[in-house]
């Protein structure tokens, strides 16, 4: 598992915040996930891809609130219930209460078991430290007139997929490919930089 240390040392200590432990306590009823966010912790943001939010002041929200579409509480409680964990990519990563596992979210859309991210918060946070590590010191070379540059991201996006798929292997095989999205897009941007 990732530590707070080393989500630090990746993201920087201003980016990174933890759920004061009386939240936590309140929200979550895996003793799991209280210590990833109590203890661990969350950065703010993947590069413009992924907002994970202010943990460090603010109560979590369900998909309910974060969508204003009901109550919390109401039918079908284990959609509207869910917690926001980040926000990006057209939609919402989102942890299962019942199944604690990380799942995509797109208003409208009630095939979450389709859209698994990750097992588990922890592999959440742990891919999530693994994809920026990977990211943060790439030197592509890339240029509009650069005939070869979709063929040296794709190279690369694979090159990436096959170093972080270990982490945990069911979220690269889901068919939402959220991580190889992310990947995608994160080279695109840093290529066209």
């Amino acid at each position: 598992m990732v530590t707070h240390a080393e989500l630090v040392s990746a993201f920087g200590s201003r980016w990174v915040q933890t759920m004061p432990p009386e939240v936590a306590e309140q929200h979550f009823d895996n003793s799991e996930d209280r210590q990833v966010l109590t203890e661990v912790g969350l950065p703010s943001a993947l590069m413009d891809l992924l907002v994970i939010g202010d943990i460090g002041t603010m109560q979590p929200r369900t998909i309910a609130q974060a969508l204003n579409i009901g109550e919390p509480g109401t039918t079908p409680p284990d959609i509207k219930d869910d917690i926001v964990i980040a926000s990006g990519m057209g939609g919402l990563a989102c942890l299962s209460r019942a199944e604690r596992r990380v799942y995509w979210y797109r208003p409208g859309d009630t095939k979450r078991n389709r859209a698994l991210i990750n097992s588990s918060l922890q592999l959440f946070v742990e891919t999530l430290c693994q994809v920026w590590l990977r990211l943060e010191n790439l030197g592509l070379e890339y240029g509009p007139e650069d005939e070869e540059s979709q063929g040296e991201i794709g190279e690369e996006l694979r090159r990436l997929v096959a170093e972080l798929r270990d982490i945990d292997p069911p979220s690269f095989e889901s068919p939402v490919m959220y991580w190889q999205h992310i990947l995608l897009f994160a080279l695109e941007s840093i290529a066209g930089d």
